[in-house]
């Protein structure tokens, strides 16, 4: 019997069950998953996990069911559940658009869910995710997810009807940062940096950065004003992304992410 599982074995199951287990939250030995690839069953066997031959086994034989396929798969997976679902579970979605009322109405009425929205950086231990509580889900229950999620990262509570609105947050965010250290630090290896110096560079200014706006207090308006000095160099390149139209790219970047959550969504 595993405590918790993984249906699924990709990059995302893999942060959130290593985070647990670096942690000493969860032993390999209560982790349970399930996945098509043999390959990835085989390095899931390698961590001391239980490897379940089947989506059956896995849901016969687990007190927590983290749900981390793609949207797309959600119905065929639930259905694969659903015989030998047991209302003693605790399913937790990690797949963007998937509501809870999707999943009951596959697997019950009263089914216990937990919503969860993280993001990749937990696979370095500095995650943040999102988490809903559902009913008949109890706290006890949702408590013990949360220390999942929390052994990795970040984890905050959100109100269910704001989980696709999380993504744009936190959820996709980091690919946007990347794009755009790709592009300052392409514009550096330009000036004749070398690209590693540059990345280096580029991202302990965001830690450096992420650690001023969560750590000082200050807003983001005085965290620019101390970085910013009048007819400076700072000025002249905000001035640029501002007259650039960056905050309506911000917008119409984040109105997008949403939208697609809700086309996904079941």
């Amino acid at each position: 019997m595993s405590v918790f599982s993984a249906l699924g074995a990709g990059n995302m199951a893999n942060a959130i069950l290593s985070g647990a287990v670096a942690s000493g939250y969860l032993e390999p030995s209560a982790v349970g998953t399930y996945n098509i690839h043999e390959e990835k069953r085989s390095a899931m066997a390698a961590k001391g996990y239980t490897v379940y031959p089947s989506i059956e086994d896995l849901c016969r034989n687990s007190k927590y069911i983290l749900l981390s396929m793609k949207p797309q798969q959600a119905e065929e997976v639930l259905g694969k559940m659903a015989p030998v679902f047991s209302p003693d579970s605790v399913v937790i979605s990690i797949a963007a658009g998937i509501s809870q009322s999707f999943i009951k109405s596959i697997l019950g009425e009263g089914t216990k869910v937990v919503l969860a929205m993280p993001n990749t950086p937990l696979l370095v231990g500095c995650g943040a995710t999102a988490v809903a509580r559902c009913e008949p889900t109890t706290q006890e229950e949702f408590a013990f997810v949360k220390g999942v999620f929390s052994s990795a990262g970040l984890v905050e509570e959100i109100p269910e009807n704001k989980m696709n609105e999380i993504i744009a947050v936190s959820g996709s965010t980091p690919a946007y940062l990347y794009l755009i250290a790709m592009y300052f630090c392409q514009y550096a290896q330009e000036q004749g940096f070398d690209p590693d110096l540059a990345n280096r560079m580029f991202c302990q200014t965001m830690t450096g950065a992420a650690k001023m706006m969560a750590e000082t207090g200050k807003t983001h308006q005085e965290l620019m004003d101390m970085v910013t000095s009048p007819k400076g160099t700072t000025l002249m390149g905000l001035n640029v992304l501002k007259e650039g139209g960056l905050e309506d790219l911000v917008r119409r970047c984040c109105d997008a992410t949403i939208r697609r959550a809700y086309e996904l969504g079941r």
